[in-house]
């Protein structure tokens, strides 16, 4: 879905950031309808890098929930969405190239990627080059040419344009659709709204806020549970699990 595209193989993804020039913003990240979930090796415990998807409901401090945090809505068209796919980290060598903390969960599609918006700028800059070394991206960006042009960068967050993003494939939907969207049973009865996403080493997870309050609704995003989403109407139908 994140396309449902989604979610990035990278940590939970930033708050995402809103343009100078009233274009939005979200995460570079495709969450798929489903996926076969990896069997461990006899007698090994599976290593968890991510939340659990099973968790109480948060208290008032925690992080907020990505619904929470400024983004576009999921009817908005992908010309109008910049879509995070790195935080510059700080310059690599002496020729202006850019370390990127990569929060995309398809980064070799920037190879293809023509234009670059850094941090604020309403503006894209050329991108002129792209490499990859220990898990970061190594960007030549038009107009950044010394380590110290990058390091007066630190922190900057790297968007692309909706459009040259990787089109999402059947089935599948940019993280920032699914984020707000009604949650119904098939009966049509309102179950709450998506309000995050949890990575897990199967299924994505669906955390839905109840619309009375209380504990979130987890449902993993497989195609026998989110049996229709619809980010145009605003809505998904879910087909909860039942546990007996």
């Amino acid at each position: 879905m994140a396309p449902t595209a989604g979610v990035p193989p990278a940590a939970t993804p930033p708050p995402p950031v809103s343009d100078a020039d009233g274009d939005t913003d979200a995460v570079a990240t495709l969450t798929p309808t489903s996926a076969t979930a990896p069997t461990p090796p006899p007698g090994r415990r599976p290593t968890r890098s991510r939340p659990r998807p099973a968790r109480p409901a948060r208290p008032a401090s925690a992080r907020p929930s990505l619904a929470e945090t400024a983004g576009p809505d999921a009817a908005t068209p992908l010309a109008a969405v910049r879509l995070v796919v790195g935080t510059i980290v700080g310059p690599h060598g002496v020729r202006g190239e850019a370390k990127l903390r990569l929060v995309t969960d398809d980064p070799e599609h920037l190879v293809h990627v023509p234009r670059v918006y850094v941090g604020d700028e309403p503006r894209p800059r050329r991108l002129r080059g792209v490499r990859f070394h220990r898990g970061q991206a190594l960007l030549r960006i038009d107009g950044i040419a010394t380590p110290e042009a990058v390091d007066a960068l630190r922190g900057q967050p790297v968007r692309i344009a909706g459009t040259d993003a990787r089109p999402p494939a059947p089935g599948e939907y940019f993280l920032y659709q699914l984020l707000g969207l009604e949650v119904v049973d098939e009966a049509g009865e309102p179950l709450g709204r998506v309000s995050d996403l949890i990575e897990t080493g199967a299924h994505d997870v669906l955390v839905v806020a109840p619309p009375g309050g209380g504990p979130d609704l987890l449902l993993p995003n497989h195609p026998d549970v989110v049996l229709d989403v619809r980010p145009d109407e605003g809505r998904m139908v879910v087909r909860p699990l039942v546990y007996e």
